[in-house]
């Protein structure tokens, strides 16, 4: 049997009266809705983020993890703590602590259908001399958390990317899983376990993974089967396995993406429909993986960042006007000190040792130079007339910036490897990126897809890798219609913090104002919430919630939603996202339509191939399609 007629069988189209509307706003005006694309930073007032500079693991994780129709945000800070802020209505709430210590990819949702939100989180195997198992939360109504479950029966792993997929169209959500591999897994670490009861997952199989480092995973449907395929990506190729019959998948990456799958160092994929024909295309940001030493200048602010890993870094004398000062020190593991002048005294600090830490030295305090460094640390001393040196002696990363550098140190040359986009013509992937006008030859880490203006085409908003000694203003590409896109200049979205490369980002419209906001992160720097600006600019949109099946026996991941409107096909799914390791559950499906008027019904398909369709009697509104 298909899965065609297995959707067929399962089909249940509910009366169009069991959907509900959420709220309404009128549309404003008859303008063409051509202003430029604006946002701004939300404010301490709108979501209390730490003004601390930490290290980051991927995207942040949005989902109503509390089921009152708002979302919220869970963030990772790396080997620190994973935090969630509760959507108060378009305010956030403090962080409340999710889980502590070395954590990785996360995951929300209903996983197993019992009304709350369960939450799976991969833990970190300590470079190898310390693999762990996932373990899960579950979130109660008044937003406790419960049922701290470890998933002890799983194979323990240097974790990295947990996904909640439905593998078996069964409506009862599978986890996949990766990991970097250790010396005792030769066949990888990409792992597929079954729901066979409820929150019981049982070991199927390993699945193929990419070559070196190649554990990142999307979770898409390129032939639009409605079952779900995975490409796992991040190293020297890609893999692309197809979802087949049962929780089966085939290996198809030379069939479907040809010498495409020998793209490489690819950061993120986000999916994009930017010709609105239905299908998914796929942007590939590209960055290297930050194993070795770099460093920048930036002659106009005079200042000097470098990045250490694994080897020493001997860095140039510099010559310093007036005192040593050093921003955004990072350093991985606590241990290490930082030991300064010729009599090694170390640095003492009275903050936690997981963030950022500043601090200024005299000539006097750092005077002279040491006679051994073999200690691991981070050494700085005074030369004198104005020239200091500094080395970094550490394994695990170390990373800094120093202000007021008058000399021109050596800098790292940063490779091009440049943003890629795949046109998805009929289940094959051809490479547009110069036909349409993308141009970002620079590395960059993530990337996030909305129609941010409403105007009916999806827009693409990119993180650059960026240059650590310089504040980076981040790249929006504004969609032409289906024709190319244009990069938008003065768009307002600058990090400001230095020291830091770029990290993932997601967008949801958290203030239910009926445009999409941007949520970000840099690695070694801050999180941050930029409210979309382009609000009443006269062109309508849609937003779709969706609830679970009318049956009750599928949650709304992996649901998809598609509109018919002036001869576009708007297709969106529940659990979209550029995240290489996490997992969002963004249910509130967002779909511009500029100035049309002529929208035909839509109709939502759970993962287990139920159906309900719904009629748009008004646009600018929010529904509810599903059971609650």
């Amino acid at each position: 049997m298909s899965l065609f007629d297995k959707v067929a069988i399962a089909s249940v189209v509910a009366i169009l009266s069991s959907v509900t509307v959420i709220g309404c706003h009128s549309t404003s005006g008859n303008s063409s809705g051509n202003a430029e694309l604006r946002f701004s930073a939300a404010g301490s007032d709108i979501i209390p983020l730490e003004q601390r500079s930490r290290r980051k693991w991927d995207n942040a994780v949005i989902a109503d993890l509390d089921l009152d129709g708002k979302l919220d945000i869970i963030t990772t800070d790396h080997a620190y703590r994973a935090n969630i802020f509760w959507n108060e209505g378009g305010y956030f709430s403090g962080p409340q602590l999710l889980i502590g210590g070395d954590t990785h990819g996360v995951a929300a949702a209903d996983y197993d259908l019992d009304g709350k939100v369960e939450i799976v989180v991969s833990q970190g195997g300590g470079a190898g001399t310390n693999p762990r198992f996932p373990v899960g939360f579950e979130v109660n109504p008044d937003r406790t958390l419960s049922k701290r479950k470890v998933f002890d029966h799983f194979e323990r792993s240097r974790g990295r990317a947990v996904k909640l997929v439905d593998s078996d169209n069964d409506g009862m959500l599978n986890l996949i899983t990766s990991a970097f591999p250790l010396k005792s897994q030769p066949d990888g670490a990409n792992f597929h376990y079954r729901q066979e009861s409820l929150r019981q997952f049982e070991f199927i199989e390993r699945l193929p993974f990419a070559q070196w480092l190649g554990y990142k995973v999307l979770v898409t449907d390129y032939n639009n089967d409605n079952d779900p395929d995975v490409v796992f990506y991040g190293g020297a190729d890609m893999v692309l396995i197809e979802g087949g019959e049962g929780t089966s998948f085939t290996n198809v990456s030379q069939a479907v993406l040809g010498e495409l799958a020998n793209t490489h160092d690819v950061s993120s994929i986000a999916e994009i429909d930017f010709d609105n024909d239905g299908d998914f295309d796929w942007l590939l940001t590209r960055a290297k993986h930050q194993f070795t030493g770099q460093s920048y200048y930036d002659s106009e602010q005079r200042r000097f960042a470098f990045f250490s890993r694994f080897k020493p870094l001997a860095i140039d004398d510099l010559h310093i006007a007036g005192d040593f000062k050093l921003e955004n020190l990072q350093m991985a593991f606590p241990t290490f000190d930082v030991f300064i002048g010729a009599s090694k005294q170390p640095l003492s600090f009275d903050v936690d040792r997981h963030g950022h830490k500043d601090f200024t030295l005299s000539p006097q305090q750092a005077e002279g130079w040491p006679a051994s460094t073999e200690q691991k640390g981070l050494y700085i001393g005074y030369l004198g007339d104005g020239i200091w040196r500094v080395f970094a002696n550490t394994k695990s990363p170390t990373a800094a910036v120093i202000l007021n550098v008058v000399s021109a140190p050596q800098t790292t040359d940063e490779e091009l490897i440049p943003v890629r986009l795949f046109e998805n013509r009929h289940g094959q992937f051809v490479d547009v990126t110069d036909a349409m006008a993308i141009d970002v030859a620079e590395q960059t880490a993530s990337s996030a897809i909305g129609d941010f203006d409403n105007d009916g085409w999806s827009d693409i908003f990119i993180v650059r890798y960026g240059n650590m000694a310089s504040e980076t203003q981040q790249i929006i590409y504004r969609n032409q219609q289906g024709k190319g896109f244009k990069r938008i200049e003065g768009h307002g979205v600058i990090s400001t913090e230095l020291g830091a490369t770029g990290s993932g980002a997601e967008v949801f419209d958290y203030d239910a104002d009926g445009d999409l906001d941007l949520f970000y992160a840099n690695e070694r720097g801050r999180w941050h919430l930029f409210t979309n600006d382009a609000a009443n600019n006269g062109n309508s949109y849609l937003m779709v919630e969706v609830a679970n099946a009318p049956s009750g026996k599928a949650g709304p991941m992996g649901a998809v939603m598609t509109v018919d409107a002036c001869g576009m096909t708007y297709r969106r799914v529940v659990g979209q996202t550029s995240a290489a390791f996490s997992h969002s559950n963004i249910n509130q499906l967002h779909v511009g339509l500029g100035q049309c008027q002529q929208i035909g019904d839509g109709v939502v398909v759970w993962s287990n191939g139920e159906r309900q369709q719904f009629t748009i009697t008004d646009l600018n509104q929010r529904l509810v399609v599903g059971k609650r």
